[in-house]
């Protein structure tokens, strides 16, 4: 059973006129999800009850990348360069698309998002048209979780942030990644 942890990172400033979405997923054999949990769990720092990319200093981003590498994952993110004016829920709508599209070719079984909350039900959304069109397995399972209920999401959410960073000009990070992970480009549409 192949199970998907899915994350995003988005850049948007302002006076700059490409912005970026990325839709990070880490492919884990069920097999090994122990294993991912159990080395994200101990990359925690202090009393922190997650480990979120955004809030890691440059030192602990190089640990959690090289960790990521050695484990038994593989990364598929898709990537929106958009312009400015465009809203980040449509660039989402669009990675989406590609990678529930990729996840179900790969033949993903379950693939875990980590939740928006309110924000979930435009995901859920994108993948009832997908199925409709069968564009996605009915068989591969949909689920949304909170970060903290699993850490395989925290493998996704340094894997986004990494692929961020790398197309912001830092590929220090991605460097460690790239040898696992597929870039998937989406156009704006």
């Amino acid at each position: 059973m192949l199970i998907a942890y899915v994350d995003e990172s988005a850049r948007r400033r302002q006076g700059e006129d490409v912005c970026v979405y990325t839709l990070a997923a880490v492919l884990v054999e069920a097999e090994s999800v122990l294993e991912v949990r159990e080395t994200m769990q101990s990359l925690r720092y202090g009393k922190s009850p997650l480990v979120h990319w955004r809030l890691e200093r440059a030192a602990r981003r190089s640990v959690l990348v090289a960790a990521i590498a050695r484990l038994p994952v593989v990364g598929v993110v898709s990537v929106c360069l958009h312009r400015a004016d465009m809203r980040s829920e449509r660039a989402r709508r669009r990675c989406l698309v590609r990678l529930l599209t990729e996840l179900s070719v790969r033949g993903v079984d379950r693939v875990v998002f980590e939740s928006r909350h309110e924000q979930d039900a435009a995901d859920r959304a994108v993948l009832t048209g997908l199925r409709r069109a069968n564009a996605v397995s009915s068989e591969m399972a949909v689920t949304w979780a909170v970060a903290s209920a699993d850490a395989g999401l925290w493998a996704a959410d340094c894997l986004a942030g990494a692929v961020s960073w790398w197309l912001d000009g830092d590929g220090r990070y991605f460097e460690a990644l790239a040898h696992l992970t597929t870039v998937l480009d989406v156009d704006e549409g």
